[in-house]
């Protein structure tokens, strides 16, 4: 079993010379070991207490556990104003395909969204989904609708705005990052009636910054008789980072690895 000490910070070249940052925790010399890949979500990174914690759960169980940064996130490559939803998905797809395992792909908030684009990207490999505050379409549905007039002149001539952030420092976005979300949409296409594996939703009933409706709508979204559960956790926030939610959290990873094993 790997331990926190045995495993470092990585990072590889991706499109081009942008080096994206990742960690993997392999699972000893047992490759049968299930492997967990945590996405995170828009300006988070991956030293974040939530995906830190995953990490010392599945090391705790002997699970392979892969975190990355997407670029202009965290530790890796590129200008965060130059981050696009299409850029996050090409990012988790290499480095998911660096290990090619089956796995179970956890994705916080917006990486509830690309985690669920990997998955229909990777059928065959992507075993199950536990999504976390999942914030699909968040870009029409959440943010532009609390543009300005000035702000919306200032994308479409290719200027970068600052959007308030409730935790950091404002977020840098151009146009792009818009466009993208309206190509990779899960709300307004049929997108998810390809979607096959098993699929458990976690939210929290006082998330003030992506209401549990749109995961509900997602819900909506998939096949007939999918094998999908949507959770709602009483009092709990966005982050699901406190000790209940994160106890939670455990409990249904658990038994979806169980499921699939």
């Amino acid at each position: 079993m790997a331990t926190t000490s045995e495993v470092t910070l990585s990072t590889f070249t991706h499109t081009g010379d942008l080096e994206l940052a990742f960690e993997h925790c392999p699972a000893g010399s047992d490759s049968q070991s299930p492997h967990i890949m945590f996405c995170g979500g828009f300006h988070s990174a991956m030293q974040g207490a939530k995906a830190q914690a995953l990490k010392a759960h599945c090391l705790d169980r002997g699970w392979h556990f892969t975190r990355f940064d997407y670029r202009g996130h965290g530790q890796s490559g590129g200008a965060p104003a130059d981050f696009t939803l299409i850029d996050g998905l090409e990012d988790a797809l290499a480095v998911f395909d660096k290990y090619n395992l089956p796995s179970v792909l956890i994705g916080s908030s917006m990486g509830a969204w690309l985690a669920t684009l990997a998955a229909l990207q990777r059928p065959t490999k992507v075993k199950a989904l536990l999504l976390l505050a999942a914030a699909p379409d968040f870009l029409s549905e959440l943010m532009v609708p609390k543009l300005s007039v000035g702000d919306i002149w200032d994308l479409s001539q290719g200027n970068v705005i600052n959007v308030p952030n409730n935790y950091d420092e404002p977020f840098q976005i151009k146009q792009a990052l818009i466009d993208s979300g309206q190509q990779l949409s899960l709300l307004h296409s049929d997108t998810l009636k390809a979607l096959s594996c098993p699929v458990r939703m976690l939210h929290g009933s006082h998330d003030n910054d992506v209401p549990f409706d749109l995961a509900i709508r997602m819900m909506d979204k998939l096949p007939e008789n999918h094998d999908a559960a949507l959770t709602l956790l009483h009092g709990a926030d966005h982050r699901l980072s406190d000790e209940t939610s994160l106890a939670t959290i455990y409990t249904h990873l658990d038994a979806l690895v169980a499921h699939i094993t």
